[in-house]
């Protein structure tokens, strides 16, 4: 992928942000620094920078989608009301890993699990 200056500062808004973040949200952070900037190219450097890992893309159930710029191993939890999203790190489990090999004969290198629930502010 070519260098582009509006990919890398969509790049840092998602890396800065701990909202895990639209792609509204990061077109809104950044029109006022980048006004030639369109939503459609927010979302088309969204979907290549998770489709390279360089983020990561959490789907929601209503289709929609956030985007996390830590890349270290976790899970992320997702209110069900007003749809935040959460970091969170599961403990080591090895017999999933053991569980996934019966079942599939995989060997399992790492998972992302997305939980369902309410935040405080809608509990």
């Amino acid at each position: 992928m070519r260098y582009s200056y509006q990919r890398q500062r969509i790049l840092e808004a998602v890396q800065s942000s701990t909202d895990h973040p639209t792609a509204v949200m990061v077109y809104d952070a950044l029109k006022a620094s980048l006004p030639k900037l369109s939503l459609g190219t927010v979302y088309r450097n969204l979907n290549q920078l998770a489709d390279l890992g360089r983020i990561r893309k959490i789907p929601l159930p209503d289709g929609s989608c956030r985007f996390d710029g830590t890349l270290h191993p976790h899970s992320h939890i997702v209110c069900d009301t007003c749809g935040a999203v959460a970091d969170v790190v599961l403990p080591n489990l090895p017999e999933l890993a053991d569980s996934v090999a019966a079942q599939t004969g995989y060997r399992l290198d790492s998972y992302q699990v997305i939980m369902h629930g309410l935040c405080q502010a809608c509990s």
